[in-house]
This record gives structure tokens, sequence and C-alpha cells, in this order.
């Protein structure tokens, strides 16, 4: 499963700075890593396997990829995370999970 983030203003470049570095603070069990839209696994110039994220191109800026299939509890929880990340950003985000 991943969970898809989509940015809005008033700094997007800022809450996208905000997410990158979330992202390298998360648990890699618990929630796998941030990906490019493109490739979920590699990175294909280096073909190398992607530890950290990129941001996504098209509808989405940020895919987190689960593991597994998460609770309602670790969504709940990743909510929080970004909620704090982006706080000083003023962005704001919407995030669905499927």
């Amino acid at each position: 499963m991943k969970s898809y983030i989509k940015l809005y203003g008033p700094w997007i470049s800022e809450g996208l700075a905000a997410l990158d570095k979330l992202v390298k603070e998360l648990e890699p069990v618990q929630y796998g890593s941030i990906v490019s839209s493109m490739d979920p696994a590699i990175d294909l110039i280096t073909r190398s396997m992607i530890q950290y994220g990129k941001e996504a191109l098209g509808e989405y800026d940020f895919v987190f990829e689960w593991a597994g299939t998460p609770t309602a509890e670790q969504v709940i929880k990743l909510i929080s995370k970004i909620d704090n990340a982006l706080a000083p950003t003023g962005c704001r985000y919407s995030i669905i999970t499927k």
C-alpha cells in the first residue's frame, strides 16, 4: 500500500524539504520509503535501490510506500508526523492511502 501526498502552498519548496527530512527519520521497517512515482524501487539513472526518496512527478508530490498493509493507527501516526514536519512551512496537504 501507498500513502500519496499532495502539497498546497504557500511554500511548496519548503514543504518538499520538510518531507524529505521526515522520511530520513522514519523507521524503514514500518513505513518503507518515499519513492519516485516513475519507479517505486529503482533509481533509473544509477540502477540502485532508492533508500530515501525523491519528489514524484505528476498528480502527487510524495509517495510513502508501506512495507505491508498499514493499520488505521499507523496511518494516523504518519499523519501526525507529517503535520509536525509541515507546520513550520505553512504548507497544507492532502493524503490518500490505497
